[in-house]
């Protein structure tokens, strides 16, 4: 099983990523997490007065997060993301880990000033691909912080502190690993990920879609607004700020530049990878009481997909002898007919999904869809909607485009739902899709593995330092 945000190999049936610290029932995109300080330097003879610190807002932590672009909706789908994965050779040989603990190093924490010096050192290469420290420090940063903001004030009862240095603390006490080589150790695994794909990319002469091209030629001047509009001097005070004292504008660019590149050229070869009718069938025969076991049974029923714009009812209200509250007749007609007319203008003008998705984002009420176009997927018989809603959307006889009205009168926000179909699929074969397609996408990249096996000097490898307790929730 693997992580379909981070691609990390994980345990059956396993619901929270421990490398990315995402949850895997959530759909495939990008958690937008709260930046780390500027690092600290340890070392006490190069101890300095430290300048103000800036905070990142929110606001530019959801946008700093869309310029990253780690997964990109316009060009993966997320069968492909969900599918990819990599069986990975043992690491414990990477950092020396043996039955009796660490036999290397247990730190790679250095003063900021020996960071800058190591900035350009290349510690690690897949083909023409190759990680330098500075580099290094954007995906091991964005795994700390992940992980950090992810789990907030859970991090106690997983053994770890934000007030104390990360190479200081164990996270396995069996072999003696520390924090920061399992944090290390998720990044270099991440990079290898993406760079073996973007080798496979490169070797294969596949070019960058266009639009991603074009946005790629303006990231820096696009990096530099954004960091003004912050309060920052340039896109590089804000690299620096935001992902670690040791990387740089340049880095950050190559990281979003590798990701595009692998995740583009993975998305070209959906046609390839995706499994054929026979191959899905087979599996299924080959597996069938495991899947049925796992509640992916041929009689398991079906996922759905629905769109729907919540038209809630407007007026005084009263409330009955159980205390419900309930509306007129006169109010809930009114709300009818204004579900109607919408309705009617959607189909009298332009009845696609994308339309819908528009007009679900202006006019829904329903604050868990209406930013996602109204979009509700992987639904289910007794899923725990309202009846109405439900019995909709199950009735045998929906295709994809059939539309409707559904009637709430259960809801915190009562109204009229304007429905309209998605798609439905079997359980059963959405399972062995995916299964097959990370196998399929596995081996692809165990060949890649094969071809261009990942080098790491890990003697030339530096870490900076930060201040986690900012990041913390």
């Amino acid at each position: 099983m693997k992580c379909k945000f981070c691609l990390a190999e994980l345990e059956e049936d396993v619901t929270v990523c421990p490398a990315c610290g995402k949850n895997l029932e959530e759909p495939a995109e990008e958690l937008v997490e709260e930046p780390m300080e500027e690092p600290v330097e340890e070392a006490a003879e190069e101890a300095a007065e430290e300048e103000p610190k800036k905070k990142m807002p929110k606001a530019l932590m959801i946008t700093l997060a869309a310029v990253a672009g780690v997964v990109l909706a316009a060009v993966l789908t997320l069968a492909v993301l969900y599918g990819m994965g990599i069986k990975w050779k043992s690491v414990t040989a990477f950092f020396g880990f043996t039955e009796a603990g660490l036999d290397y190093k247990n730190s790679f924490t250095v003063s900021d000033k020996k960071m800058d010096k190591k900035a350009d050192v290349v510690i690690a290469q897949v083909g023409n691909q190759t990680l330098t420290n500075e580099d290094l420090q954007v995906y091991y940063w964005m795994s700390v912080r992940n992980f950090v903001d992810y789990y907030g004030y859970y991090l106690e009862s997983l053994g770890l502190s934000t007030a104390e240095p990360l190479n200081k603390q164990i996270y396995d006490e069996k072999t003696g690993e520390t924090w920061q080589q399992y944090f290390l150790k998720n990044a270099l695994e991440s990079w290898r990920r993406y760079a073996s794909l973007a080798q496979m990319a490169e070797d294969s002469g596949y070019v960058l879609d266009a639009e991603l091209q074009a946005y790629l030629d303006t990231f820096e001047q696009k990096m530099n607004k954004l960091a003004i509009e912050a309060g920052y001097a340039d896109g590089e005070e804000l690299v620096d700020i935001s992902v670690s004292k040791g990387s740089s504008m340049a880095a950050y660019y190559k990281y979003v530049r590798t990701e595009y590149m692998a995740l583009g050229y993975l998305e070209s070869l959906s046609d390839k990878l995706k499994p054929t009718a026979e191959e899905i069938e087979a599996y299924y025969a080959a597996n069938e009481e495991t899947l049925k076991q796992k509640g992916y049974g041929k009689e398991d029923g079906y996922y759905y997909a629905v769109r729907h714009i919540l038209i809630g009812i407007e007026g005084e209200s009263t409330k009955d002898e159980n205390g419900k509250t309930v509306y007129t007749d006169a109010q809930w007609e009114t709300c009818r007919a204004a579900a109607q007319k919408l309705l009617d203008e959607f189909l009298a003008a332009e009845p696609t999904e994308e339309k819908f998705a528009e007009l679900a984002k202006e006019h829904s009420e329903d604050p868990g869809s209406a930013s996602n176009g109204g979009l509700y997927e992987g639904l289910t018989k007794n899923y725990g909607f309202i009846k109405n809603f439900e019995d909709w959307y199950i009735d045998e006889s929906r295709k994809p485009g059939d539309t409707g009205l559904v009637q709430n009168t259960e809801s915190s926000v009562q109204g009229y739902h304007i429905m309209y179909f998605s798609s439905s699929k079997e359980k059963w074969k959405d399972q062995v899709e995916t299964q097959v397609l990370s196998e399929k996408t596995s081996k692809l990249l165990e060949d890649a593995e094969t071809q261009w096996p990942m080098t790491i000097n890990y003697k030339k490898i530096v870490l900076g330092n930060a201040d986690l307790t900012k990041s913390s929730k």
